[in-house]
């Protein structure tokens, strides 16, 4: 997938594959290839960013398949799976079964009769989990995506399996931001003290663990890069500034860096893309954080889990701690079985979850 935004093409040029009726209901396809099934964690594969391609049991499937990923135009598709959706908006509610294909430039959602066509650039919302009513009886998960036809603002919804829309929802609002120039001011305070930190543009990049402002390389700026660490977030709100003597949404993110509270402002010439930023920080924290949601922890694991965010892996943290080999290996073990770090043993890392966990024992500190 590419980083750069496009303007809408002909869609003449990127057909779909046939009707669906009797053929495989297929995986979806993050990066041109078929994604061969497993029980990898959804969130950990997106992460990787990159599926092995199975190998094909069809010679003829194979090239046809080869042949789709890119039309004449040099457009890819990145994703191809079956589900049922609701296409534009549809008075009628009704879901049909179809494929859902999405390139760098459109997402099209095509049956064996008709197909529905909506540019990257024309998305200005996207809803997820939220099934509505009208199609409640239909779905159990869905993502709902707002686009413009002309002057008009209309609907689609898709619906499947948990991970498989989690997993799209990724890629579509990647697809959306990815590559987006952004005004950043960082950082616009430091706990609650003022900083008198210049605006820079920069470009943005969404990582599932974080947001990264990767420095202005082709904007022809050697700033160093920064990144917001989702799991960091405290609180984040949208406020509207004059920038340059026009009115702009900004995004102000308060976060913890290097253990002390900062806030970051950002924000782009597009409202749209606001938008679809804040819907996608309230997302992914909200998945983080219903993740440890039933999470407890003792006294003295909770002690080994900041100590680990403390520290470097040369420390040796059983003295550290004044702990002995075996009770940290049991604290390990239980960390790693909640989800914490990243591995039972040392050296490990904390996982966003355990980093979440350790922001809010901070947090509650100084409060």
């Amino acid at each position: 997938m590419t980083d750069q935004p496009h303007s809408p093409t002909d869609v003449s040029t990127l057909e779909p594959p046939g009707g669906t009726e009797g053929g495989r209901e297929s995986e979806l396809r993050t990066d041109g290839g078929t994604a061969s099934p497993g029980n990898d964690d959804l969130l950990e594969a997106y992460r990787q960013q990159k599926e092995e391609p199975a190998e094909s049991e069809e010679v003829d499937d194979a090239q046809s398949r080869t042949e789709l990923r890119r039309s004449k135009n040099g457009e890819s598709i990145v994703v191809d799976f079956v589900a049922n959706f609701v296409a534009g908006g549809d008075a009628t509610f009704e879901p049909v079964k179809g494929r859902v294909l999405m390139s760098e430039r459109r997402l099209i959602l095509a049956t064996s009769q008709a197909k529905t066509v909506v540019p990257i650039t024309s998305i200005f919302d996207i809803a997820v989990g939220q099934v509505p009513p009208e199609v409640e009886e239909f779905f159990d998960y869905t993502i709902m995506v707002g686009y413009i036809v002309g002057n008009r603002r209309r609907t689609t919804v898709i619906g499947g399996d948990r991970d498989t829309i989690e997993k799209f929802s990724l890629l579509l609002f990647r697809a959306t931001l990815n590559g987006s120039t952004t005004l950043v001011k960082h950082p616009a305070k430091v706990g609650g003290r003022v900083m008198d930190t210049p605006k820079r543009k920069t470009g943005l990049h969404l990582d599932y663990e974080s947001v990264v402002f990767p420095g202005n390389d082709v904007l022809g700026e050697g700033d160093d890069p920064f990144e917001i660490d989702l799991a960091s977030v405290i609180f984040f709100e949208v406020i509207e500034r004059t920038i340059d003597d026009e009115n702009r949404l900004v995004l102000s993110v308060q976060h913890f860096e290097n253990g002390q509270t900062v806030t970051s402002e950002i924000s782009m010439g597009s409202r749209r893309k606001m938008n679809i930023l804040g819907r996608y920080l309230r997302l992914i924290y909200h998945w983080i954080k219903s993740d440890v949601r039933d999470v407890e922890l003792e006294e003295e694991t909770l002690e080994v889990l900041v100590g680990l965010y403390s520290t470097g892996s040369e420390i040796d943290l059983a003295s550290l701690l004044d702990l002995e080999e075996s009770e940290l290996g049991v604290r390990l073990a239980e960390l790693f079985d909640d989800n914490l770090i990243t591995d039972g043993e040392l050296p490990c890392d904390l996982t966003p979850q355990g980093r979440l966990v350790v922001n809010e024992e901070i947090e509650g500190v100084n409060v």
